[in-house]
């Protein structure tokens, strides 16, 4: 093997074992057992775990080595709380932008998020939502702002995959419900309800997302 290929392999099948959840939150990754795993050397496997920190999967601590993200609450509130300062910024720039070809699409992102949903494919929904926010943002016509967003989806889009926030319970009807009420405020150029709805939307993404990690703690205890 190429060196680029056992990095491109070590980087999927670690990235893939995350958002299944197959690794829990703060469970350390050796590279020794992963070389070993892969039959290859220790430099293309700890290029692959620094790529996935680069993306926020993965915390490399100095002399103790690379563990799974396990984000505090705090950590949590702190990106909802950026991304809403980026999300109120969006809908200043970028609501007016919005013309029946962002309408369409922004239709075609429910729908494959209600699709996902049926399916039970947490990460197929949250890609789908984050494209539905990031299009208001791309609207703006601000480069970095886009940029930011889409840090920020992305970084939530792990909180939400890690402690499954996909449970099968009414809020994912009601989130797509409210995407299509957002939509419907923006063909009626209601700005100011649009973002009264999305602030209420997000507190109650992060409300939910809080839950759920409590939740996940104190199943943990009892192993």
């Amino acid at each position: 093997m190429r060196k680029e290929t056992v990095e491109q392999k070590v980087y999927h099948l670690i990235k893939n074992a995350i958002m299944k959840r197959q690794i829990a939150p703060g469970n350390q990754l050796f590279e020794n057992a992963i070389a070993e795993k892969v039959n290859a050397s220790r430099t293309p496997i700890r290029s692959a775990i620094t790529k996935l920190e680069s993306e926020g999967l993965v915390n490399i601590v100095p002399n103790k080595g690379a563990f799974i993200v396990q984000p505090t609450i705090e950590e949590m509130i702190q990106a909802f709380e950026m991304r809403k300062a980026l999300e109120e910024m969006a809908v200043q720039k970028g609501f007016s932008n919005l013309g029946e070809n962002e309408i369409t699409q922004l239709h075609q992102y429910v729908e494959e998020m209600r699709k996902a949903y049926k399916d039970r494919e947490i990460a197929m929904y949250q890609e789908k939502n984050n494209a539905f926010h990031l299009l208001i943002a791309k609207a703006s016509g601000n480069s970095y702002l886009i940029n930011f967003m889409a840090e920020i989806l992305n970084q939530i889009t792990i909180y939400m995959v890690l402690y499954d926030v996909f449970n099968g319970d009414d809020e994912e009807e009601k989130d797509i419900l409210e995407h299509e009420e957002m939509i419907t405020y923006i063909e009626n150029e209601e700005k100011k309800e649009f973002q009264l709805l999305l602030f209420r939307h997000l507190d109650s993404s992060l409300r939910k997302l809080e839950q759920d990690k409590l939740n996940y703690q104190s199943l943990t205890t009892l192993f």
